[in-house]
């Protein structure tokens, strides 16, 4: 990631927080579901949120604090909801955020591992 693109991508990181804090905590009428449509939707929500964090800086110590901070996220989202009364608690939902942030890691260190183990181009 070109280090000019860096700041961009935090105004980007920290745009996509307060949506996501705002759209949690609506009312929100639901269209047509699917069976664990919901999961899905924070597993991928958080997905994005770990691979803008990543994104968004270059050291691995800074980017694991992050990752940690986004499951923390996750769990102050579920707090907030529980006291909304068109919401509700739910660790199935915080784990799902979890799942989201593990699978981008996972995908993360994969392509690092792959990228740093091919053969460079002499200068």
């Amino acid at each position: 990631m070109p280090d000019g693109l860096r700041p961009a991508i935090r105004v980007l990181f920290a745009v996509t927080l307060v949506l996501v804090f705002v759209l949690s905590v609506l009312k929100v009428s639901v269209g047509p579901q699917f069976r664990f449509g919901d999961k899905v939707g924070h597993a991928l929500v958080f997905f994005l949120l770990a691979a803008l964090a990543q994104a968004s800086h270059a050291e691995r110590r800074v980017v694991a604090r992050l990752m940690l901070a986004l499951l923390a996220y996750g769990l102050f989202i579920e707090l907030v909801q529980a006291l909304l009364p068109w919401r509700d608690f739910s660790l199935w939902d915080w784990g799902a955020d979890g799942v989201g942030i593990a699978l981008c890691v996972a995908l993360a260190c994969g392509l690092r591992r792959r990228f740093d183990a091919s053969p460079r181009a002499a200068p």
